[in-house]
């Protein structure tokens, strides 16, 4: 697998969720208990994807947005919020920037290097409270937007 993908762009929109985690301060939601990020903090699963195939491009991007919504930005706010990508590939993010401007992305945020995984896939939190606190039971159409 590793020899097909080299060279290639990887885009990452994975969350390293463990489902139905033994922790002892639960979170419980509508649907029963948060999953645990792991990894979480010190690494992150892009990193990892690209430390397992280093001759592949992978970008981190889509994770912080459902996946109805990463293709069609519009359906919240008429597209009018952020979308984040990471890699320490330019060449790579430059081809997941056009495929966003063709799903209706207007607004891209480069986070830098694939580090900043860490902190797109630690933001899958923030969304569930965020969708809970309007009243969501799962996921969410909404968006966040940078303003700078």
């Amino acid at each position: 697998m590793a020899d097909r993908l080299a060279g290639k762009t990887l885009v990452d929109y994975a969350v390293p969720y463990i489902y139905n985690p033994d922790v002892a301060h639960p979170w419980p939601t509508p649907w029963g208990t948060m999953p645990k990020l792991d990894p979480c903090d010190t690494d992150s699963l892009g990193e990892q994807i690209q430390r397992a195939l280093p001759r592949t491009k992978v970008v981190k991007s889509f994770v912080t947005q459902e996946q109805a919504t990463v293709v069609n930005p519009e359906v919240v706010a008429g597209g009018d919020h952020t979308m984040f990508l990471a890699s320490e590939h330019a060449d790579a993010k430059q081809q997941v920037i056009e495929l966003l401007k063709l799903y209706g992305w207007t607004d891209i945020l480069d986070l830098g290097p694939l580090v900043c995984a860490r902190g797109m896939e630690m933001y899958a939190h923030m969304h569930s409270a965020i969708g809970f606190g309007l009243g969501q039971q799962f996921g969410g159409h909404f968006g966040i937007k940078v303003v700078r």
